[in-house]
């Protein structure tokens, strides 16, 4: 999948080096991009581009009419890149926006592993109580739940048809108790993600209390590996 705003290293091929092909390809990188854009600033996760409306727009702003098989195939491709452009335009913006709920994807870890009983009674009692799922549905780029399994269960329970979520990132540390040690993971929380590299020592929860910790890896957390991690709770910042 591409990743959005586009740029014209993505579209190093032969055909586009000279002439007109690299005119055409830079105009395409610009229109998507502000098709990303709008997305982000618009936060319409429903909106969807037609290969109708691409086409229509393109006759009425050229005052051409374009009906050969090649031009129905960039109309076809332009759409395809627009609706994915606009889609993370709106995860970009961080905003909770509202989803169909069969359009969030579950990996077979959250479906194989049921929460606890008692977890479940009390996100159905606080739906009862308020009308609302108490903790937040977070999915990753891809559309792919990272967190929030027991609100997106309980919404199917009450066949809620759309469901807010908001689009972010979960990342884990590789990390030892001391250079060369075995490897244990942790979870980062949201303020640290992007903040923490091979080679920090962090503070963290253990089954035998806070310890400090050499991190050895920073990798993306897909939500499909083992749960709960137990959290970072801080960074421990070499001295200049």
């Amino acid at each position: 999948m591409m990743q959005y705003p586009l740029t014209i290293e993505q579209f190093q091929y032969s055909e586009f080096e000279r002439g007109i092909g690299k005119e055409f390809i830079t105009a395409f990188i610009n229109a998507i991009n502000n098709v990303y854009e709008k997305g982000r600033r618009v936060k319409n996760s429903g909106f969807c581009f037609t290969v109708g409306m691409v086409k229509g727009w393109y006759e009425k702003e050229y005052h051409s009419m374009c009906e050969s098989e090649e031009s129905n195939m960039l109309f076809d491709i332009y759409t395809e890149y627009a609706n994915e452009a606009w889609r993370q335009g709106v995860r970009a913006s961080g905003e909770v926006v509202d989803i169909p709920t069969d359009e969030v994807k579950i990996y077979p870890c959250f479906a194989a592993h049921e929460p606890e009983p008692e977890k479940m009674q009390r996100k159905e009692r606080y739906f009862e109580e308020t009308g609302l799922l108490q903790s937040q549905i977070i999915l990753d780029s891809q559309g792919n739940l990272v967190d929030g399994y027991t609100s997106y269960l309980v919404a199917r329970a009450h066949g809620i048809q759309c469901v807010p979520v908001r689009y972010g990132r979960r990342q884990i540390v590789r990390a030892s108790h001391k250079p060369g040690g075995k490897l244990y993971s942790w979870e980062l929380p949201g303020l640290l993600i992007d903040r923490v590299s091979a080679g920090d020592r962090t503070v963290v929860r253990t089954e035998r209390g806070v310890r400090t910790v050499i991190v050895t890896a920073v990798e993306e957390c897909a939500g499909n590996g083992p749960e709960p991690l137990r959290m970072v709770i801080r960074v421990k910042r070499k001295k200049p």
